[in-house]
């Protein structure tokens, strides 16, 4: 009798996980999917802002110019591959040398450029030049 009262309960509840189911992994896999992208737009940011910082080291060395900066910036950025449609900017004085980099997200992302738009990544660097 009591084996039978538990098999009616169950059959009350049947399809219900296969509802639950069909709720709830579009809500898990949008998510997982939003993490993934702004991971890489984490990434992006660290990269553009360690290319920033390598290209004004080798700007503000003695004999380091805008040129070599520029280079190295683009270097970085293609090893990284994050190059794509991005842009260097250098501007020098006496006594520092700023670089800034903007890389648009949507045409470095991983593929899910609906979680991202029209973002664009800037990072800027500005470091002191020796002084000999």
């Amino acid at each position: 009798m009591f084996a039978n009262r538990r098999l009616q309960k169950n059959d009350d509840r049947h399809g219900a996980l296969t509802v639950e189911f069909c709720l709830v992994v579009p809500i898990i896999f949008f998510l997982f999917f939003g993490a993934l992208e702004i991971t890489a737009i984490n990434i992006l940011r660290q990269s553009a802002g360690n290319a920033a910082y390598e290209a004004a080291r080798k700007a503000v060395i003695p004999g380091g110019t805008a040129q070599d900066a520029e280079n190295t910036a683009t270097q970085m950025l293609t090893m990284l591959n994050c190059h794509h449609g991005s842009s260097v900017s250098v501007s020098e004085s006496q006594e520092k040398v700023s670089v800034t980099i903007t890389v648009p997200a949507a045409q470095n992302s991983w593929g899910m450029t609906k979680f991202v738009g029209n973002i664009n990544i800037t990072e800027t660097c500005v470091l002191s030049r020796d002084k000999f």
